[in-house]
C-alpha cells in the first residue's frame, strides 16, 4: 500500500542541522534526492550572488528529512555576466579525491584574447593549483573557502604573473558516480 505524501523539514547535517527548506514526498521516495539551496539562505555564511548549494537527503523521520552537503554550482547568469566583449573564457576541470570519494572541480578564467600558447600555459597553472586546493581538506571546508572567495583570489593572483586575467571563480565541484 502506498503510503500518503507530506511535507518534509530539510536540515542540513553539517550547518548545525540548520532548516534549509521543504519538500514534498512520502518516506520512501525522499531518500536520495538532491536539491539545490541559494548559499545565501544558509546561516552564518556571506557569499557573492548565484552560487547554489546542492544537498543529498539521506534519510528522513516523522517530518524531518536529513541532507547531506554534495555539490557547489555557479549559476549560469553569473558566468554569462563575467564573460564580456573581447574575452575568452577557459574551462579548467580537475578530479580529485575528497573525502576518498571523486570529485569534479571546474574552474573558469576569463583572460583577454590570447594565443593558443598562453592558453595552454594559464591552463596547466590553474591545473596545478586545483589539484593543491583539494589537498587536506574537507568538502565543507573547501566549499566555504570558495564561497568567500579566497582560492578564487589567490589563482587569480599566481595567473596574474604568466598572462593577464579578468576574473577566475570555481564554476562546480560536484560528485562523480554514487
Amino acid at each position: 500500500m502506498n503510503q500518503p505524501n507530506s511535507w518534509y523539514k530539510v536540515k542540513a547535517i553539517e550547518f548545525d542541522n540548520a532548516e534549509i527548506g521543504s519538500v514534498y514526498g512520502n518516506e520512501t521516495n525522499i531518500p536520495n534526492r538532491l536539491i539545490f539551496v541559494n548559499a545565501n539562505n544558509l546561516p552564518d555564511i556571506k557569499t557573492k550572488p548565484g552560487f547554489k548549494l546542492g544537498f543529498r537527503l539521506i534519510s528522513s523521520t516523522e517530518n524531518t528529512a536529513n541532507a547531506q552537503l554534495e555539490s557547489l554550482i555557479l549559476s549560469r547568469e553569473q558566468v554569462g555576466r563575467m564573460v564580456r566583449h573581447n574575452s575568452s573564457k577557459l574551462d579548467v576541470v580537475r578530479k580529485t579525491k575528497i573525502n576518498e570519494k571523486e570529485y569534479a572541480i571546474k574552474t573558469i578564467v576569463i583572460i583577454s584574447k590570447a594565443e593558443n600558447k598562453y592558453k595552454k600555459f594559464v591552463r596547466a597553472e590553474a591545473n596545478d593549483f586545483i589539484d593543491g586546493l583539494a589537498d587536506k581538506k574537507d568538502l565543507k571546508e573547501l566549499i566555504l573557502d570558495v564561497l568567500t572567495g579566497k582560492p578564487q583570489n589567490q589563482l587569480h593572483k599566481k595567473l596574474g604573473k604568466i598572462y593577464p586575467t579578468r576574473a577566475t571563480e570555481v564554476r562546480m565541484i560536484e560528485k562523480l558516480g554514487n
